[in-house]
Order: C-alpha cells, then structure tokens, then sequence
C-alpha cells in the first residue's frame, strides 16, 4: 500500500513543483505584450489554471483514490488507456529534460560557467532520481522542508526597495490594451505549469472532495500571488527598454545591491532557487514513473530509466543552442496534455457508469 500525505503535504508538493525557472525571465517575456500591465496577465493567467483545476477535481471526484493512469483505463478501456499512459509518460520526460536544459543554462551563464554542462546534468539529474525513488511521504517532507526558503528568498527580494523605484511604468493601469494583457497571460500560464501534479498524487491524500478543492485552490492562489509579485517589483526596478534586454530580470535587480556583510545577492538568489528548480524534475520523474507502473519496485526501475533517458534529452537539447522553435511546439503539447485530454475525459467520463462513492476512501 503506498503511504499517504496529507493535505498540507500536498500543498507544497503543487507550489514546489509550479515554482521553477520560468519565473526568473517572465518579466522580460511581457515588454512585447503586456507591459506595464504584466500583473495583470499573472492574475489573469491565476484564474484561467483555476478553472482547468475545477475540471480536474470533478474528474477525481469521480473516481476516488484513481491517479490519472488507472482513469484513462477505466474510461478508454485497456489498449487506449495505456497507449495513452505511455504518450504521458514520454511527455513527462521531455518535460524534465527540457527544464534541465534551461537549468544548465541559467547556472553556467550564472555561476559555473566553466563547468561542463553534462557535468551539471549528473548532478542535478542524478540528486532528482535518488530523491524520486523514495515514496511520495518522504518527497512531500522533504518538499515541505525546503519550503522554508521561499520565505528566504522573500526576505532577500525586500532589499531591492533600497533601490529607486519607479511606480511610473505601471501607470496608467490598463494602458496595454485587453488584448494584449490576455496575451500577455499566455506566456504566464506556461511560467506556471507544474499543478497538473494532483492528477497523480491527490490519490494518495487523506482528504474528502471538498478538502482537495480548498488546497488546490490555496496552492495555486499562493503561486499567482508569489509571481504578481516578482513580476511588480521588477515592472518597478526597471525601465521597459532595459527590462526588454535583460534576460532574467529577477536575478539581475539584485546584481547592484551590496552591502558590508554579504555581496552578489543574485548569486545568493540563484543558489537558493536550484532546490525549487530541483524539486520541479523530482516531480515530473514521479509522475513518469506513477503514469506507467503501480508496485513500488517497478517504479523505482523505472525511475532510474526515466533517469537516463532524461539525461539524454537534456544533453541533445543542450547541443540545439537555440530552443525557441522546440518551445513553441512544446507549448501546443503541453495544452493538450493538461488541458485538452483532462477536459475530454472529464466529458467522457459522464458516459460511464462509475459505482465508487464520491467521498470514499
């Protein structure tokens, strides 16, 4: 019997997994779009992911105790329910492998910069797997743990207000256009990514349906705030024209503050941010290895295959350079991953006679 988690335990598996790399260059990504108005997409964006997690409640409300593996059996029958599992399965990989690709880049352009990237590789997909092989009440303590640094990272963001800020880019509210705030939120959403974890572990939480609903609600609240966050303080640290060119707008408004007792706070940022970016590979190699196995010994096997093939993709993609084009052909995948497919088996789904109680357990 797998080991359950509990409601709290579950709010930070869903944060530490949305919470990566994406929101280090977001700011940047609006200066074409949004603008001045980027808070607004973030929230926009907050309460586009809310309703898709309506829809995935009212999927595992229907089946009680069933991760999205065993549902795609019970709705599309045995061949087209695991046909549909290993699609999960590979896509969950090309996720891991991509954010390690990104990751790589962001500390060699940041940190080690002669470091060789499959050295970089080994470490961080190496510390995913041997945290991934452990059962999801050891992931969660340790997700809950490391949580502490989000506070850190809080603390350390107030310093920039030493700085001069400029209210003035933000104003007048609005002046983007609706338009272009809605296609601002597009590049948000895919920022934001990662809450489709409760498709796989809400099975394993002691909860009742209402009680899933209030901590998936709070945990995406809580990622919507902490992005409208970042994004406003980097909208005010920085011109548009400057906020434009700088890549990861995050990190460097803390490359200029200095003081008697530390320097490089961006540095200090980054190091700590790696373990929120870690965490988000642990995730998807438990989701790879929950999508295709059911018994503990299979999934920790597949784990380490999951491993080495995550390596592989990381290292070719690190070979591309440039990853705009494969990005946007991962965006349409991700929408019908998580968007579409959840959506069509929640209408599906009204077909079948299900006799499971909704609040059993």
């Amino acid at each position: 019997m797998n080991p359950t988690i509990s409601r709290f335990q579950l709010f930070f598996l869903i944060i530490k997994t949305q919470i990566g790399i994406g929101l280090l260059s977001l700011p940047s990504k609006f200066q074409s779009t949004a603008k001045g108005d980027a808070w607004i997409s973030v929230l926009i964006s907050g309460v586009v992911i809310q309703l898709l997690l309506f829809v995935y409640w009212h999927l595992l409300k229907k089946f009680p105790n069933h991760t999205l593996s065993e549902i795609t059996v019970r709705i599309l029958g045995p061949y087209m329910g695991k046909a549909l599992n290993l699609l999960y399965y590979a896509f969950f990989i090309v996720i891991a492998g991509y954010a390690s690709t990104l990751y790589i880049q962001l500390v060699n352009n940041w940190m080690l910069s002669l470091t060789p990237g499959w050295v970089l590789l080994l470490l961080i997909i190496g510390t995913s797997v041997y945290l991934a092989t452990e059962n999801l009440r050891v992931i969660a303590r340790f997700f809950v743990l490391t949580s502490v640094l989000f506070v850190l990272l809080l603390l350390i963001s107030f310093l920039n207000f030493s700085n001069e800020m400029h209210f003035s880019n933000i104003l007048p509210i609005g002046q983007s256009g609706v338009a272009q705030i809605f296609k601002g939120s597009e590049s948000t959403f895919f920022s934001m990514l990662g809450f489709e974890v409760i498709l796989y572990f809400s099975a394993q939480v002691q909860k009742s349906p209402r009680g899933l609903l209030s901590v998936i609600s709070l945990a995406n609240c809580f990622v919507t705030l902490f992005y409208t966050y970042f994004v406003f303080i980097c909208l005010i640290g920085f011109s548009p024209k400057a906020l434009q060119q700088v890549k990861e707008p995050v990190l460097f408004i803390f490359k200029g503050l200095t003081y008697q007792l530390f320097d490089r706070l961006d540095l200090i940022f980054l190091t700590i941010w790696i373990i929120p970016m870690t965490s988000t590979i642990v995730s998807y190699l438990c989701l790879a290895g929950k999508s295709l196995t059911a018994s503990q010994s299979s999934y920790r096997k597949m784990i380490w295959i999951s491993g080495v093939l995550i390596y592989l993709i990381a290292w070719y993609l690190s070979k591309l350079g440039n990853l705009d084009s494969f990005s946007k052909w991962f965006e349409y995948g991700y929408l019908i991953m998580i968007a579409a497919i959840p959506i069509l088996l929640w209408m599906m789904s009204f077909l079948i006679k299900n006799n499971n109680k909704v609040g059993s357990t």
